[in-house]
């Protein structure tokens, strides 16, 4: 592998975790944003669910993101952005769990497995989609 290939890959895959980090931010200020002006007041269990959704669509987006945007390897930037969210959400349960319901935190942590296929399936299926030719289009006959 060349010195000019090796950087391009380096730089690609940091690119597509600082992506994937602007996905997940972006989802939940979306989520945030949205809230208020359907109604929901800051406290309460249907704003945790509707947060918790968000934080889900938000991981969702983020795997997504950094397999679609890989250089390389997308399911290794799959796993590696699954492990940031895994570290991310337990330090968050940790820190933060006695504030929160314990449905929450369990949800928090057991949707995880569920955001990391979501993801990694979808980015590669858009990718693989964008990768295949077109289909030859057929001259369409007249039915005079």
């Amino acid at each position: 592998m060349s010195f000019k290939r090796f950087v391009w890959l380096i730089l690609g895959s940091l690119l597509a975790m600082s992506a994937a980090v602007f996905a997940l931010v972006a989802i939940n200020l979306v989520g945030g944003t949205l809230a208020p002006w359907l109604g929901f007041s800051p406290g309460g269990a249907v704003r945790l669910v509707w947060d918790l959704a968000w934080a889900i669509a938000g991981g969702i987006a983020a795997i997504a993101t950094a397999s679609w945007c890989a250089p390389a390897a997308p399911r290794r930037h799959a796993l590696v952005g699954f492990a940031a969210l895994l570290i991310a959400a337990v330090y968050a349960v940790l820190q933060l769990g006695g504030d929160f319901p314990p449905w929450f935190c369990a949800g928090l942590l057991l949707s995880l497995p569920l955001q990391g296929w979501l993801g990694a399936s979808w980015a590669l299926k858009l990718k693989n989609q964008a990768l295949l030719p077109a289909r030859p289009r057929r001259p369409q006959q007249d039915n005079a």
